[in-house]
C-alpha cells in the first residue's frame, strides 16, 4: 500500500515506522508551521518526508491525518473525488474544536449533557459566578481560542480569582466561553472506530491521567498517561456511542471518535467533550494493541469492511518527555540532540517513539565508548512506553519496567498511572460500567 500521512504537529513516527514495517510506501508530511522540530525522524529507513502533500494524493492509497484542524476543506473535496482518507470531515471535526456544536450534538441525539451557559466574555462569566456562587468548569467555545484556559474550580471564588487573572494578563478568548455544572464522580471515557458503514471492532474504555505531576498535581497536560482496554461489550458506548453513529455517518466522519464522561454518584453518565480524531498518546497505545496489520484495516474501513483485530488484554501508555515540556518554550538547540540510552532489539517494540531521530552519539559498547547510531531527541515529547496484561497493575508494571531500562538525562514521566483505578474500579462496577477491568 502507499500511504500518505497528513501530520500537524510531528506526531506520527511510530505508525509510520510500523507501516515501513509491514512493507508499506509511506511519505509523510510535517505542516510546517506547527512543527518545533524540523529533524524528526530524520535517519529512520524507508519514511520519505514531503514539504508537499498535495502532489502525493493521487500517489496514495490512502490518506492518514494526525490532527482535525488543518487542510480538512480540502480534504473534504478529496474525499468526495473518491480519495480515500482515513480522518475526521470538517463537520465531524467541529464537535471537538467548537465544543459549543459538540454539547447541542448530543442534545439533538437525546443524550443529557451537564448544565452550561454561555458568554461573551471573561467578564459576563466572571458576574454570573459572582451572582450564583456555585463551583464550575470553564471552557473555551469557539474555534480560534486557546483552549489552554479550561479551568477546573474548586470553590467559586477559586474560579472568580481565574477570571481575574487572566483578564489582567490579556488572554481574553476571542471566541465565546462556556460555563459548565461541575458534576462529582470518576473520570471514565469510551471511543469507538468509524468506517464507511458506521462503527468497527469493538469499542475501547479509557481513562486518561492528565497532569504533569504523579498524585495528579501540576498543569494540565492533555496526557501524561492511558490506561485503555477493547472491550466485547460496553455499557457506556451503549449510552453515550452508539446511539450518535447515524448522525456521524451523516457527517461523513471516519477514524476514531471518543467521549469523555464523569459518571456521578447515582451512576449516571454526563458527556463533557468530544475527541474527534487520533487521540495523543492513545493512538500509539492503540497500535500496540491492534493485531496484523497497521495500516491495511483503516483503507478496509473506508470501502465499508471490518478487519480490525485487537488484544483484549488491558493497555497501559506513559508519556516519556524532558524539559521543558509541557510548555515547550525552551530553544531547539536546548531540547535536540539528547541521546536516549537502553533502547534495545528486544524493549523496541514497547517503545513508541515521536519526537526522535536517529544520529551518532557516544555510546557504550561493553567498556567502551564508541560513536554509533542511536534514538536521540528531536524536541520535548520523545514517546510514550506501552505494557499489556490481564489486569490495569500488571499492564502499568510491565509498562513500568521499560521505562526503568532507559536513561534519558532530566526525563519526565508520571509514576503512577493506573493507580487510582484501585480505588475508581468499584466505584464503576457498582453501576455495571469498565466491568472488563481487573486492577489486580
Amino acid at each position: 500500500m502507499r500511504l500518505l500521512i497528513i501530520d500537524h504537529d510531528g506526531v506520527g513516527l511510530a505508525f509510520a515506522l510500523r507501516c515501513v514495517k509491514a512493507g508499506h510506501a509511506v511519505r509523510w508530511f510535517i505542516r510546517p508551521k506547527e512543527s518545533n522540530s524540523p529533524t524528526v525522524g530524520d535517519g529512520f529507513k524507508g519514511i520519505e518526508k514531503i514539504d508537499n502533500w498535495i502532489g502525493s494524493v493521487k500517489w496514495a492509497d490512502l490518506i492518514w491525518c494526525s490532527s482535525n484542524d488543518a487542510y480538512l476543506p480540502k480534504l473534504d473535496a478529496l474525499r468526495k473525488q473518491g480519495v480515500k482518507v482515513f480522518g475526521p470531515s470538517t463537520e465531524s471535526a467541529a464537535l471537538e474544536i467548537k465544543r459549543a456544536e459538540g454539547m447541542k450534538f448530543f442534545e439533538q441525539n437525546k443524550i443529557q449533557v451537564p448544565h452550561y451557559e454561555q458568554f461573551k466574555s471573561l467578564k459576563d462569566a466572571e458576574s454570573y459566578i459572582r451572582k450564583n456562587e456555585k463551583r464550575f468548569v470553564f471552557k473555551t467555545l469557539g474555534d480560534n481560542e486557546d483552549k489552554s484556559l479550561s479551568y477546573v474550580s474548586k470553590t467559586p471564588a477559586d474560579m472568580i480569582a481565574r477570571l481575574q487573572l487572566w483578564q489582567k494578563m490579556g488572554l481574553n478568548p476571542k471566541g465565546p466561553v462556556m460555563l459548565q455544572e461541575f458534576i462529582p464522580g470518576v473520570e471514565f471515557a469510551v471511543s469507538g472506530w468509524m468506517g464507511s458503514d458506521g462503527f468497527i471492532g469493538r469499542p475501547n474504555e479509557n481513562f486518561e491521567f492528565k497532569k504533569l505531576l504523579s498524585g495528579n498535581c501540576g498543569p494540565n497536560c492533555g496526557e501524561t498517561g492511558t490506561v485503555m482496554k477493547y472491550v466485547a461489550g460496553s455499557v457506556l458506548a451503549e449510552m453515550v456511542l452508539f446511539p450518535l453513529e447515524p448522525a456521524l455517518r451523516k457527517l461523513g466522519h471516519l477514524g476514531d471518535i471518543d467521549v469523555n464522561c464523569i459518571i456521578d454518584e447515582a451512576g449516571h453518565p454526563w458527556p463533557l467533550e468530544f475527541t474527534a480524531r487520533c487521540g495523543w498518546p492513545a493512538f500509539n497505545i492503540m497500535l500496540a494493541e491492534h493485531k496484523g496489520d497497521p495500516v491495511q484495516w483503516m483503507l478496509d474501513a473506508c470501502n465499508g469492511k471490518d478487519t480490525l483485530e485487537v488484544s483484549p488484554q488491558v493497555a497501559c501508555g506513559i508519556v516519556l518527555a524532558i524539559p521543558d515540556w509541557p510548555y515547550s518554550e525552551k530553544k531547539p538547540e536546548e531540547k535536540t540532540d539528547i541521546p536516549i540510552y537502553g533502547v534495545t532489539d528486544k524493549n523496541r517494540q514497547f517503545i513508541a517513539p515521536q519526537s526522535i531521530k536517529l544520529t551518532k552519539q557516544p555510546a557504550m559498547e561493553g567498556e567502551k565508548v564508541v560513536e554509533k547510531e542511536i534514538w536521540t531527541s528531536a524536541d520535548d515529547y520523545l514517546g510514550v512506553v506501552t505494557g499489556m496484561g490481564r489486569t490495569v497493575k500488571r499492564a502499568c508494571e510491565r509498562a513500568y519496567a521499560t521505562v526503568k531500562q532507559l536513561h534519558v538525562p532530566d526525563l519526565i514521566y508520571r509514576d503512577d498511572i493506573g493507580e487510582r483505578l484501585k480505588e475508581e474500579l468499584p466505584k464503576l462496577h457498582k453501576h455495571g460500567f469498565a466491568t472488563e477491568f481487573e486492577y489486580t
